[in-house]
């Protein structure tokens, strides 16, 4: 039997995201696990007071880097450090690709470099509408079509209710196939 718990958002774990940008010139990185997908490009909802937010709405460009658990120590502390007080450019090794102003984890089974096309506002967050111009992933995380693997990526998830990381499990069926044993049963009523 199912029990109400009252108002809890149970849409997590959510992937945790290092998001990569330019402040003054410095690189810096911040860790936000608040992150969607809005009709193919992506949102990020970030507290307005973060250092990060300067540049993203100077440049209109950062990244999304995703980390496998072996980041989790670095991940964690760039959300807990603020930019405004602590230089966080050499806690990653990273590089340039072709977005100004959107740093690159060197590490990360997967990167992207992304444009903001909107922002919208709440008291108090600022929510960064993005599109990924540019995706790079480690090549041991490709397919054999040349397809993200996220089973091979394993991407650090965040879950809030007990405030822990945890990492996939095993694949259990196909999207948009699974379905058609239901469609067949029903059709031989």
């Amino acid at each position: 039997m199912q029990k109400n718990i009252g108002s809890v958002n149970g849409l997590y774990p959510m992937p945790v995201t290092i998001v990569g940008t330019q402040v003054d010139g410095r690189v810096n990185w911040i860790n936000i696990a608040h992150v969607g997908i809005v009709a193919g490009d992506m949102m990020l909802s970030m507290g307005k007071r973060h250092h990060s937010n300067i540049g993203i709405r100077k440049n209109k460009t950062l990244s999304i880097n995703l980390l496998d658990a072996s980041m989790m120590i670095e991940a964690d502390y760039v959300g807990l450090v603020s930019g405004n007080s602590t230089d966080k450019s050499e806690v990653f090794d990273y590089y340039k690709g072709q977005l100004e102003g959107a740093p690159l984890i060197k590490n990360a089974p997967l990167v992207m470099e992304c444009e903001v096309i909107d922002v919208y506002e709440t008291d108090l967050h600022e929510h960064f509408i993005v599109r990924s111009l540019n995706t790079y992933v480690e090549e041991d995380c490709l397919d054999t079509d040349g397809n993200i693997d996220f089973l091979k990526v394993n991407p650090l998830l965040f879950e809030m209710s007990k405030r822990r990381y945890l990492s996939l499990g095993d694949e259990v069926g196909m999207c948009w196939h699974e379905g058609k044993k239901m469609m067949q049963e029903t059709s031989l009523r």
